[in-house]
């Protein structure tokens, strides 16, 4: 079974679902962070006490996991954030390649062209592999959900299959938009990056099996998303829509105004995924908060320290 992914955190957990909860527990290294509201360090009791939690809740996750098998060869993942920017060209060419030049810059990655130029192989060399599988006769199991990324990065790769007339059955696994819990809870999860390792198999319920037909709606809805190519994709009354690029910059803005005068871009940014949920990359929500700076709504009262990322501003409100 060929198994796809759309985002680079949730190829990683899938990989370690496939064995995850397979024979007994043998314990773990397990990192826990730590700190009080108020910005005081815990003890040194707090902490072996939350690391013990921590320790039994991932025993306790191993025990119960349903192992999903096979092996992390059958593991592939496009992670093209294809709900930002130009998406005209049907290859992987250099529209992606200059939105991964400006989403990395934010980063400061060294050998930023190198960094690019081998994330567009990688893509293409992954695209080459599954293609081969697939026509070869092997079944396909997509994992998505209504994250913009993930959905956009469907429908691509629906009309990159559709031409193969293949009759390779091929399934999906669509993230469930609310979880009910213990103690009566209940979750939100926006893509399947937030999946941990022994949640996977828990999922497995939901697969259905791909009509032909649907890869036909897939391309069709990518085409029209195409001819459109507007700045940005997300998602209307359950409806993957092209938007502009504004669209999200009340919420950004309404962020700004809960923060003192001067404050940390960081923590806006920090606000806006924790808070909203709406599906967006911490990177799309700077590049905004760069044009408010351009149009002099904010100003930067202390740059980022050389070599690290911008979100370590210190900025200054100019809004009337």
């Amino acid at each position: 079974m060929i198994e796809i992914v759309f985002g680079e955190s949730a190829c990683g957990s899938l990989k370690i679902a496939q064995t995850y909860g397979k024979g007994k527990y043998r314990g773990s290294a397990v990192s826990i962070f730590m700190r009080h509201e108020d910005g005081s360090v815990p003890s040194s009791d707090e902490m072996k006490k939350a690391q013990l939690q921590a320790q039994e809740q991932e025993r306790i996750a191993w025990e119960n996991a349903i192992p999903l098998g096979g092996k992390s060869s059958d593991v592939y993942c496009f992670d093209m954030a294809l709900s930002v920017g130009d998406i005209s060209d049907n290859g992987i060419g250099e529209q992606r390649k200059n939105i991964f030049k400006k989403m990395l810059s934010v980063c400061f990655v060294e050998d930023l062209d190198y960094q690019v130029e081998e994330k567009i192989q990688k893509i293409k060399t992954t695209l080459t592999s599954v293609i081969e599988r697939y026509v070869a006769g092997e079944e396909i199991r997509i994992w998505y959900s209504y994250n913009p990324d993930e959905l956009c990065g469907m429908y691509w790769l629906m009309k990159q299959l559709q031409p193969l007339n293949c009759q390779t059955t091929i399934y999906l696994v669509k993230l469930p938009t609310w979880e009910y819990g213990k103690e009566n809870t209940m979750t939100s999860k926006i893509a399947w990056g937030e999946v941990s390792p022994g949640e996977w198999g828990n999922y497995i319920t939901l697969q259905e099996k791909a009509n032909p037909v649907f890869l036909s709606a897939c391309t069709m809805k990518w085409n029209q998303l195409q001819n459109e190519n507007a700045p940005l994709r997300a998602m209307l009354n359950g409806k993957l829509q092209s938007v502009s690029e504004d669209i999200y910059d009340s919420f950004i803005l309404r962020e700004i105004a809960e923060q003192p005068e001067q404050f940390k871009m960081a923590i806006v940014i920090g606000n806006v995924l924790g808070k909203y949920q709406l599906g967006i990359s911490d990177v799309w929500i700077s590049n905004r908060i760069d044009k408010m700076l351009e149009d002099g709504v904010l100003e930067i009262i202390q740059d980022a320290p050389k070599g690290e990322t911008n979100y370590r501003r210190i900025l200054r409100k100019r809004m009337k």
